[in-house]
């Protein structure tokens, strides 16, 4: 995936890992119907780069991303509206569909402000890490808005129904520390290193099997809708299928040789 810059959008890679980096620094990053749209080209680019193995995503400037710009649009016209069924199918529901795409991890590094959207995105990537001065705003009650994104499911799942019923229902913000003791984020890093803290956990997920961590992406988002006896017999169907690649065989050589296993996603 070459280094491209979009209108609101920055897109580099490198050794496996694909940084998408707002770029809308004077609104904090604010989500518009054209940041949309770059977000989902980016994200379609490094989705089909095989390199590409771990999506980090990024704010320039003083934030992470401050939501959806409340001048973008004018959101009582069903014509124009960024969630207008009359469109078709909303570009931001694509973006959010595409994070549990299996072959890849997608981790969200923050700093600053991360409201209503750039909250979304956090709550349904595989991995949140972020600096000292992250708040994390659920500001759609305090904007007249509600969630999407699929949040109401995943966000309960994180940090609980009490928590997460405090969050949505009360506009609550809450920083870093908070973030991390209920469950949202992995990681909180002294200012300006969550990004050196992203790149650590990316280099870790390069490590394991490509295919095998797919298997546990695709586990674990399917457990959410099977019942127990239904995902035991998955886990068991996938486990056995892996038993059968090159990657497996590859980890049994590296660990009689005791040595690092070189993977190929084979």
């Amino acid at each position: 995936m070459a280094t491209h810059v979009e209108q609101h959008i920055k897109v580099d890679a490198e050794g496996g890992v694909g940084w998408i980096r707002f770029n809308r620094p004077d609104k904090m990053n604010a989500f518009s119907t054209a940041l949309e749209r770059d977000l989902l080209t980016a994200l379609q680019r490094a989705c089909a780069d095989e390199e590409v193995r771990v999506v980090v995503f990024a704010g320039g400037g003083r934030a992470f991303s401050g939501g959806w710009d409340l001048a973008e649009s004018d959101l009582t016209d069903p014509e124009h509206h960024p969630l207008s069924g009359r469109a078709g199918r909303h570009t931001w529901l694509e973006v959010v569909r595409t994070l549990r795409r299996p072959d890849k991890v997608f981790i969200a590094a923050v700093h600053g402000w991360a409201a209503g959207q750039g909250v979304e995105l956090c709550v349904l990537s595989d991995l949140v890490v972020c600096d000292e001065t992250a708040r994390f705003y659920f500001a759609e009650t305090r904007v007249g808005f509600a969630m999407t994104s699929g949040t109401a499911k995943m966000l309960p799942l994180l940090v609980g129904m009490a928590n997460a019923r405090k969050l949505a229902l009360l506009g609550q913000t809450i920083d870093g520390r908070e973030a991390h003791r209920i469950g949202l984020v992995v990681e909180v890093t002294p200012e300006g290193e969550h990004e050196a803290a992203a790149l650590r956990l990316a280099d870790e997920a390069l490590k394991g099997a490509p295919l095998a961590i797919a298997a546990q992406k695709s586990l674990l988002d399917g457990g959410l809708a099977m019942p127990l006896e239904a995902l035991q017999d998955f886990e068991v169907q996938v486990s056995f299928r892996l038993t059968h690649t090159e990657d497996h065989q590859e980890a049994k050589r590296a660990f009689a040789a005791k040595r690092r296993p070189v993977f190929k996603g084979r």
